[in-house]
């Protein structure tokens, strides 16, 4: 697709993302350790699967605050191995819809099988601070870990490693240790007081009681645990001593959570969610998460309104703006665990559906919600889910072409702020609604369809991302942490580099705006404010404002084609608004 200008805004002072180039492989986290880690494995021989694998166990080492072990997330996996495409090639009868080879792997937290819709309404606090609701700290809090299943779902499905080889990075950087950096300290500082009642992350402090930046963190019971599993493989965490180190110290801070709940977990492979937009191919995360197609109905707006913002940045943030709610009124409505209640993707993927939004907008007017409001009828209409914010996203891109676009979670900052065998568990609980009409940690109104139950995954926001071409070749993997945020900002960054031309790294770097229906606000964000002059215009459309600190954090990697069969030159970002550092080969 041809690029255009872009629009003013997208020059504005951003926060400035760190860029690498690369002509074999890449890898964009949001830890350098963790960026480091997956280039290891690749460097030794491993593919993107083995490299996510890596990525996943680093990051719950060095970024214990947003993921880890103990947490969950989803993979999306594009395998371009000789072998794939030479299975694909000896497929019988016509090719599938949408591009081929490709795999969602769903290893979020699922809730414990005594789960019941009523456990949190007269549940006592979990602890004592600003979270502390039953779903959010303490043993209720936590849904059983995804993310060792996770892990061994990639290496085994797709990778050429051993389980060994991938643990390898994050078990040195446990043994060692590592300096903790200026976020790490500060998420620490902000927790504090609930961290040091669990005797292993007290241990975190040392005998200070504090632990600053420059700090360096050794995880000797995380290290063992990582060995065993190394080992050991799923049998050591599904059933195995893991797992009954779990089942005990979610039982001791008042959980429900038995071996049996972690005998009964497996990972679910589902297709991904696809749409044509914009000249290319957009492949994103079908439920559990509502993300991937709110951003594919938005896209398909923009598309239909391109005409009303060519060079003209107000345009088009107020073009995105109204793009949003339609698609986040249906995310109210429509989502929960697939396996549980009936998602009706056909009618939510219709473009009838988008143009017919496109043909409510005013280019001068910021509408209510509701008039983009378009029921299905006979589809059920509970609920407005909540979101997932202490969360991690990456991206890797191997030497054959293969894409890993992977985001993963404890849920909010340190999960339910407790530990097994070093790891923290999640709360990722608090992403099933307390009860109708009751909200989240994040405001958000929980409605019948996500409920507690037995064995149910929550809704999630979590969108990992890839692009393609009309040639079918992957041109962009790209996705982001924070929230409902994720959808808004994924989109914005993949805009900026595949509609307007932008590097990679001022596409992540750029101010975004956010909108997400309810409440009718739109957000900036104050370490990448909007010019004053454009602000003015939007308030002066009718859009109501309200600035927060930062609008998600993106992880990408663009794979600019240069000529016909050659290799793509890689160009990576990390977003600076958390400090991470890409890596590659």
């Amino acid at each position: 697709a041809p690029h255009e200008a872009a629009p003013a805004l997208l020059s504005a002072p951003g926060v400035p993302a760190a860029v690498g180039h690369y002509g074999e492989a890449a890898v964009a986290t949001d830890r350098q350790l963790a960026s480091l880690a997956a280039v290891q494995v690749l460097e030794g021989g491993g593919n993107a699967a083995d490299a996510a694998a890596a990525a996943l166990l680093a990051l719950g080492v060095v970024n214990p605050s947003s993921s880890g072990f103990g947490g969950g997330g989803f993979a999306l996996y594009y395998d371009n191995s000789p072998r794939a495409r030479a299975a694909e090639a000896q497929m019988p009868g016509p090719r599938p819809d949408g591009p081929a080879r490709l795999t969602f792997i769903d290893f979020r937290e699922r809730a414990p099988l005594s789960a019941t819709p009523d456990m949190y309404v007269d549940a006592p606090p979990g602890g004592t601070g600003p979270i502390s609701s039953a779903s959010q700290l303490g043993g209720l809090a936590s849904g059983v870990p995804g993310e060792p299943a996770g892990v061994v779902e990639l290496v085994t499905r797709f990778g050429r490693s051993s389980l060994g080889t991938v643990a390898a990075p994050a078990i040195r950087l446990a043994t060692d240790g590592f300096e903790v950096d200026e976020r790490l300290a500060e998420a620490l500082g902000a927790f504090r007081e609930q961290l040091l009642v669990d005797p292993t992350l007290r241990r975190w402090f040392g005998e200070s009681g504090e632990l600053r930046a420059g700090d360096r963190l050794v995880q000797p019971e995380l290290a063992a645990t990582l060995r065993t599993f190394a080992r050991g493989g799923l049998a050591s965490v599904y059933g195995g001593s893991i797992g009954r180190a779990i089942v005990r110290a979610n039982r001791a801070r008042g959980g429900r959570m038995t071996l049996d709940d972690l005998r009964a977990y497996r990972v679910a492979l589902r297709t991904p969610v696809h749409a044509r937009a914009l000249g290319y191919t957009w492949v994103s995360a079908p439920p559990p998460s509502a993300g991937g197609v709110t951003m594919l109905q938005s896209l398909r707006m923009v598309g239909a309104l391109r005409p009303v913002f060519r060079r003209d940045a107000v345009a088009l943030q107020h073009a995105l703006i109204e793009s949003w709610k339609g698609p986040f009124l249906d995310r109210q409505r429509y989502f929960g665990d697939p396996d549980h209640v009936p998602v009706p993707l056909v009618e939510l993927l219709d473009a009838t559906r988008d143009n017919a939004r496109a043909g409510r907008f005013h280019p001068f007017l910021a509408l209510a919600p509701a008039l983009y409001d378009l029921p299905i009828p006979q589809a059920h209409d509970e609920a407005l889910q909540p979101d997932n914010s202490g969360t991690s996203h990456f991206c890797i891109v191997d030497a054959e072409g293969s894409v890993a676009s992977v985001t993963t979670t404890v849920n909010l900052p340190f999960g339910a702020r407790y530990s097994a065998g070093g790891f923290v568990l999640n709360d990722q609980m608090d992403d099933f609604a307390r009860g109708v009409g009751e909200r989240n940690a994040y405001g958000l109104v929980g409605g019948a369809s996500n409920l507690p139950g037995p064995g149910r995954r929550p809704v999630s926001t979590m969108s990992p991302t890839i692009v393609f071409d009309p040639e079918g070749r992957p041109v962009l993997c790209v996705g982001a942490s924070g929230g409902s945020r994720i959808v808004t900002a994924t989109e914005q960054v993949a805009l900026n580099v595949l509609l307007f031309g932008m590097d990679v790294g001022d596409a992540v770097a750029a101010p975004r705006v956010h909108h997400q229906a309810d409440p009718n606000v739109f957000n900036t964000e104050t370490v990448a404010p909007l010019p004053a002059d454009q602000l003015a215009a939007l308030l002066a459309r009718g859009h109501q404002h309200e600035p927060i600190r930062n609008i998600a954090i993106v992880q990408a990697i663009h794979l600019e084609y240069t000529g016909e069969g050659l290799r793509p030159r890689l160009h990576a970002a990390s977003d600076g608004r958390k400090g991470g550092r890409p890596a590659g080969i």
